[in-house]
């Protein structure tokens, strides 16, 4: 018997639906379906969740040997929670203050103040609503990228402005070195939360990895030097300055996004890479 068979046969016998048996692992009702079609095979953490929640060993499970229950005691039905997952209950709330960030600001006269302060919400509550795991890195992420643009597109704000830490007066206020220097440590809290967040991921050394990983590294890398050409690129088409401007701005933001993005998953999958190179040197 196998193991999609079980898996079908002890959710009968526990007259649960895929759905209610998909909300108890946290996975989706597809992933259910896999399972039981044999298209794919659950996890060892989702194994071990299932066996625990049929009460039945993993040997039963996979193979469908081993003790079976009697007669006489029926199994018992599981009692399957359907309170709703507070990543669900997080998103709800930002939703709901989402609006409420729009509507004040717009019912007083500022609609585009309205669409600023609720846009990180909403985007936050998207968030939490599709992702079943991380959903608060996430969220951090996203709310960084929304003011990473704002402040770049208002204000011309960049991480450069570190390097006049002991010249500000280049810049005729400290507030932008001081405001760089706090976007620099955000990023870098980011990135070693995003490390760490994903700690228990494999990335053994292989030679698929390794290309992937050179891919990875390679396209960040071509990301941050082609930045410079394209900004004069776009400085020599015709057309007014202005138009130019808010062209040159929006590419920037775009390309300072992509490399962010990059270097984050550059990042983690080298740590990984670096990891499973020491666990195989013991």
């Amino acid at each position: 018997m196998s193991l999609g068979t079980n898996i079908s046969r002890l959710r009968a016998e526990h007259h649960l639906s895929q759905g209610d048996l998909a909300e108890a692992l946290a996975v989706s009702r597809q992933s259910v379906s896999k399972w039981e079609t044999d298209s794919s095979v659950p996890d060892l953490d989702k194994l071990v969740k299932l066996s625990q929640l049929f009460g039945v060993s993993l040997d039963e499970l996979v193979t469908g040997t081993g003790p079976q229950p009697k007669a006489e005691t029926p199994p018992q039905p599981v009692v399957v929670s359907h309170r709703m997952p507070g990543r669900k209950i997080a998103g709800t709330i930002l939703f709901c203050m989402g609006f409420l960030a729009f509507l004040i600001p717009t019912v007083l006269g500022g609609l585009l103040t309205g669409l600023l302060l609720a846009v990180p919400f909403l985007v936050c509550g998207v968030i939490c609503f599709l992702a079943q795991k991380r959903p608060g890195l996430w969220c951090a992420w996203a709310v960084y990228l929304l003011a990473y643009i704002i402040c770049y597109y208002g204000t011309g704000l960049s991480w450069t402005y570190i390097f006049f830490t002991f010249s500000w007066e280049h810049l005729g206020t400290p507030v932008y070195t001081i405001a760089a220097w706090i976007q620099v440590l955000v990023t870098l809290a980011l990135l070693i939360g995003t490390v760490r967040s994903f700690r228990t991921f494999s990335f053994p050394i292989v030679r698929r990895n390794g290309i992937i990983l050179a891919l990875v590294w390679s396209c960040f890398l071509v990301n941050r030097l082609s930045m410079s050409p394209i900004a004069h690129l776009i400085l020599e088409l015709d057309g007014s300055v202005v138009s130019n401007g808010s062209l040159m701005a929006l590419v920037s933001i775009a390309q300072g996004i992509v490399s962010m993005i990059l270097l984050a998953v550059a990042l983690t999958l080298s740590v990984r890479m670096f990891a499973a190179w020491r666990a195989s040197r013991r």
